[in-house]
């Protein structure tokens, strides 16, 4: 690969990363919920206890 390519990768790993950020809490939200995660379902901080164990979103992103 040409450094060109990988900083094409990097650039668009980049874009990937914040667009799924932006939208991890973009699931079904049940009623009185401020949002849940499409991947676990756990409910988002700081009402909710956040990513449940295993979820791959959480895991992409670098959380807990």
């Amino acid at each position: 690969m040409s450094v060109k390519d990988v900083e094409a990768l990097r650039a668009e790993n980049a874009e990937l990363r914040r667009l799924l950020a932006k939208h991890q809490w973009a699931g079904l939200t049940p009623v009185k919920s401020i949002g849940v995660c499409p991947e676990c379902a756990g409910a988002k901080p700081p009402d909710g206890h956040g990513h449940r164990p295993g979820c791959a979103v959480a895991k992409v992103l670098g959380e807990a």
